[in-house]
């Protein structure tokens, strides 16, 4: 047991848990081709499946700030894989137990979500409180999720290829089985908290007040509404607007799409000492913008699938880098800043894919017509970050932490002093 009362099995734990994440946020839309064979589905009741998985998370981000600190992140952690784990199981056997399938769908959906939801916001600052971990180490947690996506995509494809579309709901309860383990090793990790590691976060009411805190929550409701308006959907877009078979679909489209997401967020990780994300967040919003546009307009089904891969390489450092940008700028944000930033990106992460769902299935143009749309997002993103690039250019963060540390330092002396 000697092994595990390192800070590198706690990293290791939450990086399983965004991997979990994914599994819990995109495993039900790589299946809803088979559920809408199987259960004659509407669209739409479809886009309310992704609804509602992003409203409960919302929800949840809202209530995190308030009792995460009160139990502590060890047994939040706990609880988030627990819910994962029911919910995931409920997946796989309530449609077939209740009058409605449906109804069944639904309820899973919620148990997954309130998981997913706790995930969001307990993982980051227990990251972020890790001591000495260095630069890049929330995008490095943020990558896993890609390649958590990546994984799901796989495990799905080889799956369904081998036992068929109609035994989805196994696949259901076989991933079940990760988050039951990781629940069980974040039991054995040590865990610290930030108020441990930079002194008592500000409140809710001081974190209203600062300047900052909008424009962070801007930047990531795009971030997150532009990743998850083509992330939800480019399984159904290949299959239904593009007309490729399920494997080959899925092979180009969500796997691409995943994989450079995470190489991307992978990189920043590795080399954020090096990057100016001031610099490189308005950049990543100009480039999804365009990709969108290349997946609408392209008569070639392949080009579509290229583009739509390649905004998983431009949204790759929108989420992280504003959770980066955010956390060296509100020192003392705590739990309570990233359960807020946490609920505007689930926030965005509603609206996105929610918006080219109900706007396809009104619009002439179907699915491209949902993702046209969508362009507003990267847009808006592109506008907020230009905004932060602009305000207190000479501001250095990095100082200001080294400052801050100083100063808690020369406190502790003096207390022991005296």
């Amino acid at each position: 047991m000697r092994g595990l009362k390192s800070y590198n099995t706690t990293f290791a734990s939450c990086c399983i848990s965004s991997v979990i994440q994914a599994i819990g946020i995109n495993l039900t839309p790589l299946l809803f081709v088979s559920l809408q064979d199987e259960f004659s589905i509407s669209l739409t009741k479809l886009t309310f499946l992704i609804t509602i998985t992003f409203t409960v998370q919302l929800l949840m981000d809202a209530l995190s700030a308030k009792f995460i600190d009160k139990i502590g992140y060890r047994t939040a952690m706990i609880a988030a894989h627990v819910f994962i784990v029911i919910g995931l199981v409920m997946m796989g056997t309530l449609p077939y137990l209740l009058p409605s399938a449906y109804a069944g769908l639904v309820i899973g959906t919620v148990v997954i979500a309130i998981g997913c939801g706790i995930l969001e916001v307990v993982s980051s600052p227990i990251v972020e409180a890790i001591p000495d971990m260095g630069q890049g180490k929330i995008s490095l947690l943020h990558s896993c999720y890609c390649f958590g996506y990546v994984f799901v995509v796989l495990v799905s494809i080889i799956y369904l290829k081998l036992f068929g579309r109609e035994n989805w709901r196994y696949l259901m309860i076989f991933l079940a089985v990760v988050p039951l383990f990781n629940g069980i090793f974040f039991a054995f990790v040590p865990c610290t908290s930030l108020d441990e590691q930079r002194g008592k976060s500000d409140s809710l009411k001081q974190l209203f007040f600062n300047k900052y805190l909008y424009l962070f929550a801007i930047l990531i409701i795009c971030a997150g509404a532009s990743e998850q308006a083509m992330s939800q959907w480019i399984s159904y877009f290949a299959e239904k607007g593009l007309g490729l078979d399920k494997t080959t679909g899925d092979t180009v489209g969500p796997l691409s799409f995943a994989l450079l997401m995470g190489i991307g967020r992978l990189f920043y990780g590795l080399f954020g000492t090096k990057i100016s994300i001031k610099k490189t967040l308005p950049f990543a919003g100009v480039l999804c913008m365009a990709t969108f546009l290349i997946a609408v307009i392209s008569n070639s089904a392949i080009i579509s699938l290229i583009a739509c891969a390649a905004t998983g390489l431009a949204v790759s450092i929108m989420w992280p880098g504003t959770l980066d940008i955010a956390s060296k700028n509100i020192i003392r944000g705590g739990t309570a800043m990233f359960a807020l930033l946490a609920l505007g990106g689930d926030i965005g992460c509603t609206i996105g894919p929610s918006t080219v769902g109900f706007i396809s299935s009104v619009s002439p143009y179907a699915l491209k017509g949902g993702l046209a749309v969508a362009i507003i997002f990267p847009a808006v993103f592109f506008i907020a970050s230009m905004i932060l690039f602009k305000v207190d250019k000479s501001h250095d963060y990095q100082k200001l932490l080294d400052e801050y540390k100083a100063a808690c330092d020369n406190h502790q002396d003096n207390s022991l002093s005296d």
